[in-house]
């Protein structure tokens, strides 16, 4: 097994895997906020208090979800994503009304909603300085206390570029420890290895990005694989909160169960052909936020391949955790993890193109697996039980 990065890879596709590497090479490394608190310089300590003033804006409203989190309503104009450099110049405009769905609460929802911010401004979680302290460990592959493992699907054909990719995934609260963690997502990438454009969404279960495992939906963005830029959700500017309830980083009421109630996230991110900012987009109506184009370098012409599935980090001690449900594969979709109705686009302003077929490919063979079940829906299997990878 091959190793970049203190990454170690398996089966995936060399092109495909190298750059999702550099990519994810921004882990978390969590030593407990004392622990860490307790390293920091008093410039460092300046630095993340400086940091706070800039992400923490002056609320028109503070909600207090009942899952712990905090919000405040910030005037849409005044959001953090505005501070990026790349964003501080650009004439900025409130959306449009038919830019965002209906705000009331969807009834068969199974993501919290927070309470509705007013009209005009946006929900933005209140970053602590815990929050920043974990994060501060982000920006290097020297940290990292595990490896890297995914099981899943990926559409690449030399030539063809992407601009939009959807699926509905079953959501699950698999079993991570200290320093683990296990998820789905929809990844789309581009550019060369050494500077990889990445936009991610899916779903978690990462004690050291939220503090707790519960069961989240989260973001990721970079423009360079992870080196110098991007983060997870706001921790730094970048993300365009445009919904006034649903954020891209809430908690989940309920998770699946095996062979019974399948909890599913259906999501879909896609470039807008009139100004190519990439939407966030939820339940095929519910627009939460966007990328602004002016982030990347190489998605002017679209994404170059898109991968589907599953994705864990394996702690110190190197066993990786439960990938979806922690079964194994068998016959049945809802004995695992999946993802149903995968579709694309290859143009702008084009139809989306159901995925019929695609590489498949897993890490660490006999913990984690994956398959493609020929059905109506052409759905992708994928979980296993983890163990020591190593």
């Amino acid at each position: 097994m091959a190793s970049f990065f203190g990454l170690k890879i398996g089966s995936f596709q060399p092109i495909f895997f190298l750059g999702l590497v550099l990519a994810y090479h921004v882990v978390i490394l969590v030593e407990g906020g004392r622990d860490i608190a307790s390293r920091l310089s008093e410039e460092e300590d300046l630095e993340l208090e400086t940091q706070l003033s800039i992400l923490n804006k002056s609320p028109i409203k503070t909600i207090h979800a009942y899952w712990g989190d905090i919000y405040d309503c910030i005037e849409f104009h005044k959001q953090p994503a505005f501070d990026h450099p790349l964003l501080k110049n650009r004439t900025i405009t409130t959306p449009k009304r038919d830019e965002i769905a209906s705000t009331r609460p969807h009834k068969t929802s199974v993501m919290s909603q927070i309470e509705g911010c007013p009209k005009g401004t946006v929900p933005i979680r209140r970053t602590t300085k815990e929050d920043l302290m974990r994060a501060k460990y982000l920006s290097s592959s020297s940290n990292s206390p595990g490896d890297e493992y995914f099981a899943g699907i990926t559409v690449q054909t030399e030539g063809e570029r992407y601009f939009g990719a959807s699926g509905s995934a079953n959501v699950w609260n698999p079993k991570v420890i200290s320093y683990q963690s296990s998820g789905a997502e929809i990844s789309l990438i581009a550019g060369p290895i050494e500077h990889a454009n990445v936009i991610r969404f899916g779903w978690t279960v990462d004690p050291e990005l939220y503090g707790d495992n519960v069961t989240r939906s989260y973001t990721y963005w970079t423009s360079d694989s992870g080196y110098t830029t991007g983060c997870y959700n706001t921790l730094c500017p970048g993300f365009v909160q445009v919904h006034p309830t649903y954020t891209p980083f809430l908690h989940f009421n309920k998770t699946s169960v095996i062979g019974g109630e399948q909890i599913q996230l259906l999501s879909s991110i896609q470039m807008d052909p009139e100004n190519g900012h990439w939407w966030l987009t939820m339940d095929n109506t519910t627009k939460v936020g966007y990328w602004p184009k002016d982030l990347f370098t190489q998605f002017q012409l679209g994404a170059e391949y898109v991968y589907w599935g599953g994705r864990v980090r394996s702690g110190k001690d190197g066993i990786a955790p439960e990938m979806a449900s922690g079964e194994k594969l068998d016959d049945f979709p809802n004995h695992v993890g999946y993802y149903a109705a995968l579709n694309y686009t290859n143009e702008v302003e084009g139809d989306w193109i159901p995925v019929q077929k695609g590489p498949i490919s897993f890490d660490c063979k006999g913990y984690y697996d994956a398959s493609w079940k020929y059905s109506e829906d052409h759905v992708l299997m994928y979980g296993g039980p983890g163990g020591p990878c190593a």
